[in-house]
């Protein structure tokens, strides 16, 4: 009986993010402008999966997360794990995690909200009320927002929006 599986190299020095929600791994690099970098990358879609059933993976040479990206990634796939590489080894992993505050990541939709005041130059803000599925309010205006409803700040270009369509 032959066996069929999946190999992907090893990278000598760098970043993994595994578990990723599946259809998730071009969103993330997108947001986190991970998709700017010029390093070798790999990236597996609907990786079979024994726990999710399907994932996404992404391998990123010579490059490190920062904390900022790190958060945008648990927004979106708040299972992943973050695998930084040094010699072909894991030196370090761990999950990603959603913060209780969320700030400056996420634009606020309500145009009368004070975050979107060209007076008051005041950074968004919004509390985690549910982490799945993902519930979000903003402190300015009490808005909720759905994961689906979400729209990123811009990172690294200017005027880069990302919005995932999310189906549930």
């Amino acid at each position: 009986m032959s066996q069929k599986s999946l190999r992907i190299d090893k990278i000598q020095k760098g970043t993994v993010i595994d578990h990723i929600n599946a259809g998730y791994a071009l969103t993330i690099l997108n947001l986190t402008g991970l998709d700017e970098a010029s390093n070798l990358m790999t990236i597996g879609v609907n990786v079979s999966s024994k726990k999710y059933g399907k994932k996404d993976i992404v391998k990123i040479e010579n490059v490190f997360l920062d904390e900022v990206q790190m958060q945008q990634i648990s927004i979106l796939s708040p299972n992943a794990t973050i695998s930084l590489i040094e010699n072909f080894e894991v030196i370090q992993k761990r999950k990603v995690e959603i913060p209780q505050t969320i700030k400056k990541l996420i634009v606020c939709e309500t145009k009368t909200c004070i975050s979107n005041s060209l007076k008051e130059p005041i950074d968004t803000e919004f509390k985690v009320l549910d982490e799945k599925p993902l519930k979000i309010q903003c402190v300015y205006c009490d808005r909720i927002y759905k994961l689906n409803e979400i729209k990123f700040k811009p990172r690294r270009k200017k005027g880069k929006s990302v919005k995932q369509i999310i189906q549930l």
